[in-house]
């Protein structure tokens, strides 16, 4: 292999104990170790309206390498927070830098979309009014503005355009 060539570096599946990621990410980076944690960006329904979520991509499990060439991944095993690595047999999984790519433009592409909105509604979405007086009642979305959805409800035979709250309002 030529000098000013490393060699690449895999990517491993680390799986975390039950609600210990974040330890886990924490104490794998003081070592020097390399992680990656997938975050999702989801909308939830709050008393105060709806607010922006972040939760992990893959539930237990984060991607790690070693940051330096001579660094081994048994002490991954020992970590505070860490479970282990996936393996199959004696020989632990492994990720190219392609396939890692891929998920962080995902979760990238998934946080900017969801960044673009006021909140999670658009114009055709199937909608239920979950507060007010029209509660229970459930309509198509005609428009979104920042505070308020405009929804089209059948009231006495007839379509009406009926201005709600975004927070009375939950996907049907």
């Amino acid at each position: 292999m030529p000098a000013n060539l490393s060699p690449v570096k895999p990517w491993y599946v680390c799986v975390c104990k039950p609600r210990r990621g974040a330890l886990a990410v924490r104490k794998l980076e003081e070592q020097g170790y390399e992680v990656f944690l997938p975050m999702l960006t989801q909308w939830e329904n709050t008393r105060a309206g709806w607010t922006k979520r972040q939760q992990v991509m893959f539930p237990r499990y984060s991607f790690v390498r070693c940051g330096r060439p001579e660094q081994s991944v048994g002490p991954i095993r020992s970590t505070p927070g860490v479970s282990g690595l996936v393996s199959f047999g004696a020989i632990p999984a492994t990720l190219d830098d392609a396939t890692l790519a891929a998920i962080r433009s995902l979760a990238e592409r998934q946080a900017a979309a969801v960044d673009e909105k006021v909140h999670p509604f658009q114009s055709g979405d199937s909608v239920e009014i979950a507060a007010g007086p029209l509660k229970g009642m459930s309509g198509i979305v005609s428009a979104v503005a920042e505070e308020r959805v405009t929804i089209m409800l059948s009231l006495l035979g007839r379509e009406k355009a009926v201005a709600v709250p975004a927070g009375h309002v939950t996907l049907a």
